[in-house]
């Protein structure tokens, strides 16, 4: 099994008289901080149990695995006989304390995204769902994935599940992010799959040619399963993406009536103006329970590439208006697909109050409307750019 070396403890050793830290588990190479260093420590066809040599990576006697802060070995040299020189000692430490203790400064966990293994009793979430299954956890799509010709291609393609207004630019960029990081590892080629299947659990039932494998991914907004299946000659992974908010709404019958209400003229709405900024980031701030003009003039005066501006009605459904994003700035049309804001006259007077903002800016950098109608060819053809930072082809 892999060891996670940002939260799980190791044993502090020396080494060749240097500090290190070891483990009997298996470290992903993937995660070893920048400018360290990660070697195998392997026994000998007379003692198969005891450190006798020292290698980059060992496939067999393999005894331990050895973090170090330095280079224990030149790049060149295959091997490095250890015989007595390497003693473990005191108390398993994290990597921190260790750093802490020879104070060294500490490496970042790199990892924005963290799989978990999935329960037994997830394993049926990892398939094909029923529509209205779909529909009760806010699916959105999922991509499937194969590694092509020797398992080192990455092909993708993305199939839709859900309503096209769960598509949003925030959710197609952090799916753009998840997936960059999972190809680091997990995804960097069918090699890697096999290697991180068996070291991290995960295994799911209802795999027909070959054991399947689930993990799972969630953030604030939105959760992921990758379903696993690192077999040739089939596709090898599908990730599944979910939009937990419309999820909680879908869970129960009272959720559907209380959306169905706030479509509902003859009834008293109430509303919630939001401002978002620094989307996606540590930064990341939300301002809420604002009224409209105070919400418009807090966007209007953030410097802020990545903002929005929008709503949330009865509680309950919410939908964003003014987006800036990736350079340019434009007037959604979100509200339009939805039965909740279409025909509100409250949500209509305020688009029209954020339109005239936009129209009264240069208009370099964004992208403009007719007055008081939204372009859908414009916006159509902007989100069907690839987001920033894709490096899977975009979606």
């Amino acid at each position: 099994m892999y060891i996670d070396i940002y939260k799980d403890q190791l044993l502090p050793a020396e080494l060749f008289g240097k500090q290190v830290l070891y483990t009997e588990q298996f470290v992903s190479r993937e995660e070893v901080p920048e400018d360290w260093h990660c070697y195998d420590l392997c026994g000998t066809d007379r003692k198969p149990d005891k450190p006798m040599k020292l290698a980059d990576s060992a496939l067999i006697y393999r005894t331990g695995t050895v973090l170090s802060p330095q280079p224990l070995k030149r790049t060149t040299t295959l091997e490095r006989k250890v015989k007595d020189l390497f003693s473990p000692y005191g108390k398993p430490v994290t990597l921190a304390e260790f750093c802490q203790q020879q104070h060294l400064p500490c490496p970042q966990d790199p990892r924005k995204f963290i799989l978990r293994p999935a329960s037994p009793e997830e394993a049926g979430l990892f398939y094909a769902l029923p529509p209205e299954k779909d529909e009760e956890l806010g699916a959105i799509g999922h991509v499937r994935i194969d590694f092509g010709h020797e398992g080192k291609e990455f092909w993708h393609t993305w199939w839709p599940r859900g309503p096209k207004e769960r598509n949003t630019p925030e959710f197609k960029q952090e799916l753009g992010e998840v997936v960059d990081e999972l190809r680091k590892n997990v995804l960097k080629s069918l090699g890697s799959m096999r290697r991180y299947c068996w070291g991290h659990n995960g295994e799911i039932s209802g795999g027909h040619c070959c054991q399947n494998y689930g993990y799972v991914v969630e953030t604030g907004r939105y959760l992921y399963r990758l379903r696993c299946n690192p077999t040739e000659g089939d596709y090898q992974a599908y990730l599944s993406c979910f939009d937990k908010q419309a999820q909680q709404l879908g869970l129960t019958d009272q959720g559907r009536q209380m959306l169905k209400d706030t479509a509902d003229p003859a009834l008293s709405h109430s509303y919630d103006w939001y401002v978002i900024e620094h989307i996606n980031t540590p930064e990341r701030r939300v301002d809420h329970d604002l009224p409209l003009e105070e919400a418009i003039q807090l966007y209007a005066n953030l410097d802020c590439e990545d903002k929005r501006l929008g709503v949330t009605k009865d509680g309950i459904a919410a939908v964003d208006l003014m987006i800036r994003y990736d350079g340019r700035e434009w007037l959604s049309e979100d509200r339009l697909k939805s039965d909740s804001f279409k025909d509100d006259p409250v949500v209509a007077d305020a688009a029209a109050k954020l339109q005239q903002m936009l129209d009264e800016q240069p208009s370099v950098g964004r992208i403009t409307f007719a007055s008081g109608e939204e372009n859908p060819r414009t916006l159509e053809e902007y989100e069907a750019k690839p987001d920033q930072g894709m490096t899977m082809g975009g979606f």
